[in-house]
Order: C-alpha cells, then sequence, then structure tokens
C-alpha cells in the first residue's frame, strides 16, 4: 500500500464518523419534526432543525478528535477501528432511542451490532466509502438547508397576528407576572416567618394584595388557560397532552386586536411554551433560548445520557439542562418593553425559577439554611422521577432541605421581580403599568402526604398570591388586602375592565376591581360567583396519589372548602379556621347540611352554562 492510499485510508476513517453523524442528524430531525406535530406539548425547541445536527456532530467530533490523538500515539490497527466503531455507536445509538417501547439497554446491544458491521464495511472498503462522503455531504447538507427552510416558513408567526390597531386615547400599559409553583403560604408578604418577598412586598403597598386568591387547577397549562380566556378548566381542551385550543378567545388577541403590543417571555418551556396555545394572540413570544444547554437537550443522545439518574447523582446535579432564568427572562422582557412607544404594550412574564428542583444561585441557596446536602442534588427531584427511588418515604430531614431550597427560590425570584419593576420604574414606564402579579399554582411538602403539585386539590396546591398594583392615579384609595376569595378565573374580566375596555369583553367571571370600587353589588356578586378548582389524573402516578382516583373536584362555599375525590368520597373543611385543611368535617353530624349545600353548590358550577 503506498503512502497515499495510506493518506487516502486515514482521511476516510477521519471523515467517516462526521458524515455518518450528518446522515443521523438528518434521520432525527425528520423523526423529531413528526414526533413535535403529533405531539404539541413536546419539549422541543423551534430551532432543533440546526441545534440537533450541531449538537451530534459537535459529540462525534470531540470523538473523532481524541481517536485521532490516540492514532498519532499509538499505531495500530485497533485504533483505527474503534476510531469507526465508537462514533458509529453512538450515531446509531441516538436514532435507536427514538424508537418506542426500546429500552436503552437494548438500544445499545443494537448500537453495538450495527456499529460493527458498518465497521467492517468502511474498513474493507475504504475507498468506497470515501467516494461516497464525496458524493452525497453536499446534496444532504442542501436537503438540511431545505428542510429548515420549509420548517421556518411553516412554524413562523401568522401575519394577521401582528396587526395593530391603534386606540385612542392610549390606555395603560398591562404587565402580567406568573410565579411559577409559588404558593401564597410561604410568601412573607402573605404573613411567612422568613423574609422571602420583601421586593414583592415594597410594591405591593402601591396596590392591592388579594389574601385569598385560589388557582383554578394545580399545574400550570389548565391555571393559565384560565386566567387567559376566563373559563374553568372543564370548559377548556387543556390536559397533560392537549394544548389550548382555538375555541374562546385569548386576552392577548382581545388586546391585539384593540391596538396593543403583544408579547410573552416564558420560562416553563412544556405547559407555558409556543406549543401549549397560551402564545394565540402574542405577536412575539419566546420560550426556548440558543444556549449550550438547550442545543444539548435538542440531542437525544446528549439529552438522554445527561438526564441519567444515576449520572446526575454521581455529579450531584439535578439542573434541567435548559433552564431559563429570571435574569434572561428579565433582559429580555425589559429590551422589549423598552422599546414601546407606539402603542400600549401587553407583556406576560412566566418564571420558573421556584420550580423544582429548588436550585437557587448563591447566596439565596443558603439564605434559610445550610444548604443542599449533596451539591446540587435534589431528593426531591428522585423522588418524583427515578424509578430506582420514586415514591419512597421522605423523612424530615429532606423535607425541610427542600422547604429550605425552596424558600431561597423564592428569594431570588422576588429579588429578580423587584430588579423589573424598579428598571420600569427608572424609565418611566411603570406610572402607566397595570401591573398582576400571581401564581398558576402552590406547592404541596407532603401536608396530605405527597409532594410538589397537580396530584391533589388541597390548598398549599391551589392557594397563590395575587397582588395587583394600578397605574398610578388610577383607582385611588384602594385597600391595602381584600379578605374575600377570589378565583384567577376571573383575571381576565379584571385586566381589561381596569384598562377601560371592559365593555363587550367576551371574559366570563367578574371583574375584582369591583372589590375595592364599591363594597356593595359587586362584593355580592363575587361571593355568589363559584369559587371552582378541579384536576384530571396525571399520567403515571401511583394509585394512592388523590388525583389518581378519578377527576378531583373542589368549591368554596359559604365558608367551607369542599372536595369531591374521584372515588366519591368527600371532604369539607373551615376555609377560615383549617387553612391546612387538616380536619375533615364531611363526618361531622353539625354539618351535614353545610355538606349537602357545598355538594349542590358544585353540581351548579359544573353544570351552568359556558
Amino acid at each position: 500500500m503506498t503512502m497515499d492510499d495510506r493518506h487516502t485510508r486515514t482521511r476516510t476513517f477521519t471523515q467517516f464518523p462526521l458524515w455518518l453523524a450528518l446522515v443521523g442528524a438528518f434521520v432525527e430531525v425528520l423523526l423529531l419534526y413528526v414526533e413535535k406535530h403529533r405531539d404539541a406539548l413536546m419539549l422541543l425547541s423551534g430551532s432543533f432543525v440546526w441545534m440537533t445536527p450541531l449538537a451530534l456532530l459537535t459529540v462525534i467530533a470531540v470523538v473523532v478528535a481524541v481517536c485521532a490523538l490516540v492514532a498519532r500515539l499509538w499505531r495500530h490497527t485497533t485504533v483505527t477501528w474503534i476510531s469507526v466503531f465508537v462514533p458509529s455507536s453512538l450515531v446509531a445509538l441516538n436514532l435507536l432511542i427514538l424508537i418506542p417501547g426500546v429500552s436503552h439497554f437494548a438500544a445499545a446491544l443494537l448500537a453495538a451490532g450495527v456499529a460493527v458491521q458498518l465497521t467492517r464495511a468502511v474498513v474493507r472498503q475504504a475507498e468506497a466509502a470515501g467516494r461516497l462522503i464525496q458524493r452525497s455531504t453536499f446534496p444532504i447538507a442542501v436537503a438540511f438547508m431545505a428542510f429548515g427552510a420549509f420548517q421556518w416558513w411553516t412554524s413562523r408567526p401568522d401575519a394577521a397576528s401582528l396587526v395593530v390597531n391603534r386606540a385612542t386615547p392610549r390606555p395603560p400599559n398591562v404587565l402580567l407576572i406568573t410565579l411559577d409553583t409559588v404558593r401564597a403560604a410561604n410568601l412573607s408578604v402573605y404573613g411567612y416567618a422568613r423574609q422571602t418577598t420583601p421586593q414583592i412586598e415594597r410594591f405591593s403597598k402601591q396596590g392591592v394584595v388579594f389574601a385569598e386568591a385560589l388557582s383554578t387547577a394545580p399545574w400550570t397549562l389548565p391555571s393559565h388557560a384560565s386566567m387567559f380566556t376566563g373559563h374553568w378548566p372543564h370548559e377548556l381542551s387543556t390536559d397533560h397532552e392537549t394544548p389550548l385550543d382555538d375555541a374562546f378567545p385569548t386576552l392577548a388577541e382581545y388586546l391585539r386586536d384593540r391596538g396593543y403590543a403583544t408579547a410573552g417571555f416564558v420560562a416553563n418551556l412544556k405547559y407555558v411554551g409556543a406549543g401549549s396555545g397560551l402564545s394565540r394572540g402574542f405577536a412575539r413570544y419566546e420560550d426556548y433560548s440558543p444556549s449550550i444547554g438547550e442545543v444539548a437537550s435538542s440531542s437525544t443522545l446528549v439529552r438522554t445520557i445527561a438526564d441519567n439518574f444515576r449520572l446526575r447523582r454521581l455529579i450531584q446535579n439535578d439542573e434541567h439542562l435548559n433552564r431559563i432564568t429570571a435574569d434572561e427572562l428579565n433582559t429580555r422582557a425589559l429590551g422589549w418593553m423598552g422599546a414601546q412607544s407606539d402603542a400600549p404594550f401587553f407583556a406576560f412574564l412566566n418564571y420558573f425559577d421556584a420550580h423544582e428542583p429548588y436550585l437557587p444561585p448563591p447566596p439565596f441557596d443558603r439564605q434559610f439554611g445550610p444548604g443542599r446536602a449533596h451539591g446540587r442534588h435534589s431528593p426531591l427531584h428522585h423522588w418524583l422521577w427515578n424509578p430506582a427511588v420514586r415514591h419512597r418515604p421522605f423523612d424530615d430531614a429532606d423535607r425541610q432541605e427542600e422547604i429550605d431550597a425552596y424558600d431561597g427560590g423564592l428569594a431570588h425570584l422576588d429579588a429578580a421581580v423587584g430588579r423589573l419593576l424598579d428598571r420600569l420604574d427608572q424609565q418611566g414606564i411603570l406610572a402607566n403599568t397595570l401591573v398582576v402579579i400571581t401564581s398558576d399554582h402552590g406547592e404541596e411538602f407532603g401536608e396530605h402526604g405527597v409532594y410538589e403539585h397537580g396530584y391533589s386539590l388541597y390548598r398549599p396546591s391551589v392557594h397563590v398570591p395575587l397582588i395587583v398594583i394600578p397605574p398610578r392615579g388610577a383607582d385611588g384609595g384602594a385597600p391595602v388586602s381584600i379578605s374575600t376569595p377570589v378565583s384567577l378565573r376571573d383575571l381576565a374580566a379584571t385586566v381589561v375592565d381596569m384598562v377601560g375596555l371592559g365593555e363587550g369583553a367576551p371574559f366570563p367571571g367578574y371583574s375584582l376591581a369591583g372589590l375595592w370600587r364599591d363594597s356593595g353589588g359587586a362584593t355580592a356578586a363575587m361571593t355568589s360567583s363559584p369559587l371552582l378548582t378541579t384536576v384530571t389524573p396525571s399520567p403515571g402516578q401511583p394509585d394512592w396519589f388523590p388525583s389518581s382516583k378519578g377527576d378531583m373536584k373542589a368549591l368554596v362555599h359559604q365558608g367551607m372548602r369542599y372536595i369531591r375525590n374521584g372515588d366519591g368520597r368527600e371532604e369539607l373543611y373551615d376555609f377560615a379556621a383549617d387553612r391546612w385543611e387538616r380536619i375533615n368535617l364531611a363526618a361531622s353530624p353539625d354539618r351535614q347540611q353545610a355538606l349537602a349545600d357545598a355538594r349542590a353548590a358544585l353540581d351548579r358550577a359544573l353544570t351552568r352554562d359556558k
């Protein structure tokens, strides 16, 4: 064999893995595209067309570089064989993982078998492999670009959603902030002993604090959908696998059509991302970011390895690869809001920093305790999702570690919200902006046996903050606190009323502004309005979870909170006296009339006209 032949073979052995990665990435992109269209809630950036191949090609390029270095130090045919086999195995594994029902172990064995055959073919027919690489690389690259252009064209915003009709006189701006997974019980603005929310408390003195606000659902998508449409979850399309449809108009659509510039900046990528249906009516909607973590998450292989629980426990880090921080969200939103001078704006911000696995940055990670016991490892994260430890008994030390970390996350989030509002104030924007600060749902820490959210309707998972800060000079004399229980379902009606666009609005419910504008008819109407919360079973959860028994429904009625479980079991709690819902009064002889009244009220709420 001549020297030129050796160089040709060596070049082929180097180029083949990269070519195979390109081919594999193209196939992966096509499969992901199909899956994304089948599952709108799939956690996948819209930029996956370039992120996915970039991630895989980077991994394979690193492997090829390492093999080339080893080959320089140890010239042996084994090294040549390995330099083709290892990357071929990874490319094959990357695709096999996408096949439903195939275990990772089986996929690894199959990938090794495919790689053995590919390696033998390339080693035996290096020249033919080289010709194949030369002839097909350019067409594959062109196909990639063509598909990328197609994907961009079909997913671009509808031009109709960008039309802005100017309205005069100019109404106030609207800033809706949802603090994902924030329960009212752990906020100092609601009386919590730890100073978790000093900044929000500072701004709350300029507005109205609702002491008893309840979300319509204990998890993200149906709760946000209710806020945006004014409809109860059981009237909407949303569930764990179905996004919000276009059956009802959204707040963003309504404000857009009346002259508002609209934009959403969200950090909950699955249930508030563009695929959730909540983006309807927003001319600009930012969810995923072009970060290193997002590129890594776009690769099936990298994501699978990074999400391995054994690896995460070993490196003591349970953080999401592509978490969007509060500071990043602030930067995006402030840039957009500061540029809106021609029309009032509606900005929607969804923060995710308080969501499990509760990993606040320093110094907040040790603000309320010694910090995580093992780096950035969260026992709760593994309790929820790791099959090896899932739902084992949680001891008091682990529980307290989670609460300390959660409270640190709240303090971190509070500081970020404070910086956002201070900056808007400095720019002169806040004075003419209606600000609403709330949460989509709360969080549970074992008060009723379960943790996190979405698995029950107990108060810790549905009692949320609600703070409304009117534009300066509007609704003067508003009380500091309102004790009347209210539902987030009424947010859409409240917002349009407060910006002077309530006449003819399509949103059901009542404007909460009536509770401080007058104490007569508005209060009577609000107290007669149902305070309904519902949840459907969460897929894949154990039978002993409350929501696993079937649809759960709850209602506040005449000072009592009534819960009907999926198996028909009833619970009744004194709403004012039993805030943690520890004493079930459903069997008490002196509460049977209250139980019957609440039962009838729930039936009426579920059957009333939409």
